[in-house]
């Protein structure tokens, strides 16, 4: 696994998250937060804390996990403060991914399968964005993956980065950078997709965060 948070200023509302749980399975987590600046990073922050005490004390119920965190934003944040959220958890004894998607712009599975390469998975399954409305419920869904898959979670920061004429880099080049290093190492397929975006990009000056998380299966 690897992951990485370029803040477009000094504070953000990405947030990115690798928790090891005592059983040996992996909790994996993306989320952005509506607006910029301090009072995007503190929800961030409150969504944080929040996960980690849920997983930490055994809440392994993945669409419960979220609604509970759909009813904390809701009940402690202003009308139009909402967040796109991503939690998943991976065993690596089974190569099995559980996972819930709260509106985020859904990760991508490139699966190992030389048939599959360029047909990515989306994994979209879950509900709406947490804060907006009370008493949502939430799909889990349940993937198992092989030796040699990939998955990419990420924030519109760094699929939407613009250059200084407002082209997009968009969702088609980051897979086909990924794509073009799959064999390698996480670390090495995460510095690849940003290096690309920054090829691409140029000089103009970047106004979200960016933030990816990657996934290798061994």
């Amino acid at each position: 696994m690897a992951g990485a948070c370029r803040l477009a200023q000094g504070v953000g509302g990405d947030y990115y998250d690798m928790i090891e749980l005592e059983d040996g399975r992996l909790g994996l987590a993306v989320g952005d937060v509506s607006g910029k600046g301090i009072s995007a990073a503190l929800l961030m922050a409150s969504l944080r804390a929040c996960l980690r005490t849920m997983t930490l004390v055994g809440e392994m119920d993945l669409a419960k996990l979220m609604q509970n965190m759909n009813t904390l934003v809701y009940e402690s944040s202003a009308s139009n403060r909402y967040a796109t959220f991503f939690f998943s958890i991976y065993d690596p004894s089974t190569r099995k991914l559980q996972y819930v998607n709260a509106g985020h712009n859904p990760p991508f599975l490139l699966r190992a399968a030389a048939s599959a390469a360029l047909e990515p998975v989306r994994l979209e399954a879950g509900g709406p964005v947490i804060g907006l409305l009370p008493n949502i419920l939430y799909e889990e869904r349940l993937l198992a993956l092989e030796p040699g898959d990939l998955l990419l979670a990420y924030t519109d920061g760094i699929s939407e980065a613009m250059t200084e004429s407002d082209e997009e880099w968009n969702e088609e080049r980051m897979l086909l950078a990924a794509q073009a290093v799959r064999q390698c190492s996480a670390e090495h397929i995460l510095r690849t997709v940003f290096a690309a975006a920054d090829q691409f990009t140029g000089n103009a000056l970047q106004h979200d965060d960016m933030t990816l998380l990657v996934l290798k299966v061994n």
